[in-house]
């Protein structure tokens, strides 16, 4: 019995040391990824992402970080918003990248519309056929206010706080109202027309 127990628990410490060393190599090609990220070799990033992504079967956040950081070098405006926004969703203000994430979120959404502005068939075109996938999530932070509530403006003398007009004051909108500001399909609340 004693000898059963033994195995057992043997068998059950080198699965345990097998796993931590999957978990170590995993770290491992992350940390090669970001570095070439940081090179500016975007291309192998973008292949070493998703190598480490088919490995995987849950993802940690910090991935969502880098595939939306990855994407926006790449010119993958659409994308990068999808996993910056994906990243700042599971982490929140608090996560470790959230500046940077906002960051570079506030340059793929400006990079996007710089687009529509110039080729607006072919951005109708690519945003009717696919909607973001909020990932059963109900709520998406608000592109608009970035997740506050309110845009700031510079005035004459001070900083003028308008309550965000798409998510009303709220952080968030949800997925269907998220889509449909990403076609350019949504109005604010105060301006519907009849």
């Amino acid at each position: 019995m004693r000898k059963a127990l033994f195995i057992g628990w043997l068998i059950i410490g080198l699965n345990a040391l097998a796993q931590d060393s999957v978990d170590n190599q995993v770290l491992q090609e992350i940390d090669s990824t970001v570095a070439l990220i940081t090179k500016g070799d975007y291309i192998g990033a973008d292949q070493a992402l998703r190598a480490i992504m088919s490995k995987m079967e849950a993802l940690p956040s910090d991935m969502a970080y880098y595939f939306g950081r990855n994407s926006y070098h790449l010119e993958k405006y659409k994308q990068s918003i999808n996993w910056l926004n994906k990243y700042i969703q599971l982490k929140g203000t608090q996560g470790k990248f959230y500046q940077e994430a906002n960051k570079y979120l506030q340059l793929a959404e400006d990079q996007f519309l710089q687009i529509s502005r110039k080729e607006p068939i072919d951005l109708t075109t690519e945003l009717s056929g696919e909607d973001y996938d909020c990932g059963g999530l109900k709520k998406m932070i608000c592109p608009v206010c970035h997740g506050d509530g309110v845009i700031i403006k510079k005035g004459k003398f001070d900083n003028i706080y308008q309550t965000c007009p798409y998510s009303q004051g709220e952080s968030y909108l949800s997925c269907e109202d998220y889509n449909l500001f990403m076609r350019g399909l949504l109005d604010p609340p105060g301006d519907k027309k009849p």
